[in-house]
């Protein structure tokens, strides 16, 4: 009898035991999603309050009974992504905006442009005629034959060995190094130069100051002012060089332009290359992608260029869109509307708790709220030139060429940063004034 009450008794506080313990666990794991949540809810506020704030952070991690809290997180990253949407298609300005009207928002949104570059673009003007000029000029530089593709790759091994050959044993500034190949690859592609008699150190030169015009506009468009220093380089530039565009419907004339629209045709295609350009070749070669799969993506590269699907560059430009933002000015008194493009790209709730790894084979399979979400090239009737399959290619072959030419068979990456260095798969930064320190270092044979 008294076994029986002993095991009784033990059974009672085993029971005890197990149901304060597992109450613990679950409160544990809850105030740890919690304090997660919170923390990424306080660097929220680090930024200007917005009700309509389309930062993307995932959602408390629910219980096992939670599919309505999923739905609910979904629903709610779809509301995000259709606020951004309205920014970038001008529907948040009314059901139907005349052209003249969404030129005029975006042109004041992009004032600090004119401002620092002094160009007259559709992007930068609220003219109708300004706009379909720069439209058809634009359309005609991409119109590219596959034969174009295998050229351009040509002349990117081309200058990337003579990079090498130039600074690979000391270090090759990979900022740098990108910012002048795109240029050069614009200039061949836009322009018909030959790259041969392309001055690289003028290059150099254009596109430092590029970059410093750029970085002094978003910390104050208002005292930001042209560079002589640039205009005088570019003026040298196109001096030498063919300056004309081929016309669209393919009868052989030329439309003559001066370097003030050169600049205005480059700065589009440039400015939403390079920081992709870099920041995919790093991901691909160096920091998150299965290299096997990696090489059978590519080993048809270049001559597949003019039919291939490519998610593999899709998805860098998912997770680094060359516009992280696009602005809009108010129809009113107000600040500018900001679509987060990147948010919308990297939402835990739409993309998965992957969102920030590159993981190219979910283009193959894409949701429908994904979809919704994946609008690297614009919306509408501004969407950029490049969409329909021109930039994945231009991104593609850029990309590929780097992979190649500054291989991690051959070289190695230094971001000149502990945190960097020391942890792959690490989500890389994405300001311009961020990556400035990177080199590719040729590996030395012993």
């Amino acid at each position: 009898m008294l076994i029986a009450l002993l095991a009784l008794f033990s059974l009672l506080i085993a029971y005890v035991l197990h149901h304060v313990l597992s109450h613990q666990t679950l409160l544990l794991q809850r105030i740890f999603a919690q304090t997660i949540y919170n923390t990424l809810q306080l660097a929220r506020l680090i930024g200007p309050l917005d009700p309509y704030d389309p930062l993307a952070v995932p959602d408390p991690i629910p219980d096992s009974n939670s599919a309505s809290k999923i739905s609910e997180a979904e629903a709610l990253a779809a509301q995000r992504i259709d606020y951004a949407r309205s920014i970038v298609d001008f529907s948040y300005a009314g059901p139907k905006v005349e052209l003249e009207d969404r030129l005029r928002l975006r042109a004041l949104a992009n004032s600090r442009l004119v401002a620092a570059f002094g160009i007259n673009t559709s992007l930068t003007s609220s003219s109708v005629s300004v706009h379909k000029k720069f439209r058809k000029l634009a359309s005609a530089s991409i119109n590219k034959s596959r034969a174009d593709w295998q050229k351009l790759y040509g002349v990117c091994m081309d200058f990337l060995q003579c990079e090498k050959a130039r600074y690979g044993r000391t270090g090759i500034g990979l900022a740098e190094c990108v910012r002048c190949l795109c240029f050069v690859v614009v200039l061949v592609s836009q322009f018909g130069a030959d790259d041969k008699k392309v001055d690289k150190n003028l290059v150099k030169r254009i596109t430092d100051e590029i970059n410093a015009q750029w970085l002094k506009s978003k910390e104050d468009g208002g005292a930001v002012k042209t560079s002589d220093s640039l205009n005088h380089d570019l003026g040298m530039l196109f001096g030498t060089l063919k300056t004309s565009v081929a016309e669209e419907n393919g009868t052989g004339k030329d439309t003559s332009i001066d370097p003030s629209e050169a600049l205005g045709l480059i700065m589009p295609q440039y400015e939403t290359l390079w920081r992709v350009v870099l920041l995919t070749y790093v991901t691909a070669y160096y920091t998150q992608f299965d290299k096997r799969s990696l090489k059978k993506r590519v080993k048809d590269i270049p001559y597949c260029l003019g039919n291939a699907d490519l998610p593999m560059f899709q998805e860098g430009l998912r997770l680094y869109p060359s516009n992280n933002s696009i602005y809009r000015a108010a129809t009113g008194p107000g600040p500018l509307k900001s679509a987060d493009v990147q948010a919308c790209h990297r939402d835990f709730n739409v993309w998965g708790r992957d969102a920030l790894e590159f993981r190219p084979e979910r283009f193959d399979n894409l949701t429908p709220l994904q979809e919704k979400a994946y609008f690297p090239f614009s919306l509408g009737s501004h969407k950029c030139p490049a969409f329909g399959g021109f930039g994945n290619r231009m991104v593609t072959m850029l990309v590929v060429s780097m992979g190649r030419a500054l291989s991690p068979e051959a070289g190695k990456l230094n971001f000149k940063d502990a945190q960097l260095d020391n942890h792959v798969g690490i989500n890389l930064p994405t300001g311009r004034d961020e990556m400035e320190n990177w080199s590719w270092d040729m590996v030395r044979l012993q």
